[in-house]
């Protein structure tokens, strides 16, 4: 069980501060990218856009990605490449935290 810092709970981070907040990043393989755009289409945050019809993940304030996979669940490719899932120490402290979960089901 973690526990939170004296100074990490009096710190409190705003959304200005990217660091604080973002849950992960996603990078690409721009040697693999075909550029087909289903992880842009499949975003539910809608954080990837097709630049020079290659995947890039949008800047900020735009980039609101959730780390939920998705993108890298449907890459026929595998060009999605998660990075830094969460940290361990800061305000949004995650305890148990282990691999992404795989992306959700739709059925019709």
């Amino acid at each position: 069980m973690g526990y939170m810092t004296l100074l990490e709970r009096f710190r409190i981070p705003t959304y200005n501060d990217p660091n604080e907040t973002i849950l992960g990043r996603v990078d690409f393989d721009l040697a693999r990218c075909t550029g087909c755009g289903m992880c842009v289409k499949i975003c539910p945050a809608s954080a990837l856009e097709l630049v020079d019809k290659k995947a890039t993940m949008k800047e900020p304030p735009d980039d609101q990605c959730m780390f939920c996979g998705d993108c890298q669940a449907v890459c026929p490719v595998d060009a999605v490449i998660m990075k830094r899932p969460y940290r361990w120490t800061s305000f949004y402290k995650v305890i148990e935290h282990g691999e992404p979960k795989p992306p959700r089901l739709f059925t019709d």
